[in-house]
């Protein structure tokens, strides 16, 4: 019902509990050598910070130096010919106790060559300078115009087989093609962005068969939190089986008989 996108029912009360902000905030971004120690990474920040881990955002380097070296849009925190860069962020209410366990953590990390550099914001803005290039979808989409973006999750351990298979089926087709990837590895889901130089409704077709076929075999989604709604519609089928989509019409019309929530949404 949560995930419907209000096709099955809609909102009538929220109630809400609010939180205070937390005091301290440590952030970085790091590089990692390879997909291995980048895994190795999330689960050793994950044991070294335990609850304070508040972000672990990941760049593959087509995101990273298209961004800083190649439209010069930022300035790169750390050099651009690393395969991944992270940012790691720690919320803690003690601020000293906060510091101390995240910079322990990452001289670790550095120790056990789950990374290979690093720089830790010394101020807001630094911290602000570090997220602006994982941030910047605007200068992402004028980069790679034309462009097809999407939405998806699968199994963290295949992802980067899943990257380079996809980098080399769209260079087959479109020797041009450009792939740029990031996205929240520690709940499996990617952010793709796809360029091929024509944004003709045949060539999505194509690209979109080559980013969504995969999943099925890997137990992924076509989309990891953006939802359905219309552009998905026709590829529901390869995260979800036919009994469950027949589940849901069914729930649809013994909720929604004259179809007026969300029309022509998912189903």
């Amino acid at each position: 019902f949560i995930g419907s996108e209000g096709t099955l029912g809609i909102v009538t009360r929220a109630v809400l509990r609010l939180q205070p902000p937390t005091p301290s905030e440590q952030t970085a971004m790091v590089a990692c050598p390879s997909f291995e120690a980048l895994t190795g990474l999330l689960s050793h920040m994950g044991k070294a910070l335990g609850g304070s881990l508040g972000a672990f955002e990941v760049m593959w380097q087509n995101h990273y130096r298209l961004l800083t070296d190649t439209l010069g849009r930022h300035t790169p925190p750390i050099p651009t010919h690393h395969p991944f860069y992270v940012i790691i962020e720690s919320l803690g209410s003690d601020a000293e106790r906060n510091a101390n366990q995240f910079s322990e953590a990452l001289e670790s990390a550095l120790e056990s060559e789950l990374i290979v550099d690093a720089v830790i914001a010394q101020s807001h803005a630094q911290r602000d300078g570090l997220w602006a290039v994982r941030e910047d979808i605007e200068g992402l989409v004028k980069g790679l115009a034309p462009v097809f973006t999407f939405d998806v999750s699968l199994p963290i351990a295949d992802m980067q087989r899943y990257t380079l298979a996809l980098e080399t089926q769209l260079t087959q087709r479109w020797p041009e093609a450009r792939l740029v990837v990031f996205g929240h590895l520690g709940d499996g889901n990617l952010h793709i962005s796809v360029s091929t130089g024509n944004d003709a409704i045949e060539i999505r077709r194509e690209v979109e068969a080559m980013v969504y076929e995969p999943l099925t075999a890997l137990g992924g989604s076509v989309s990891a939190e953006h939802g359905i709604g219309l552009e998905k519609r026709p590829w529901l089928s390869t995260c979800r089986a036919s009994a469950e989509i027949e589940l849901m019409q069914t729930l649809k019309q013994a909720l929604d008989p004259l179809n007026l929530l969300n029309r022509g949404k998912v189903l």
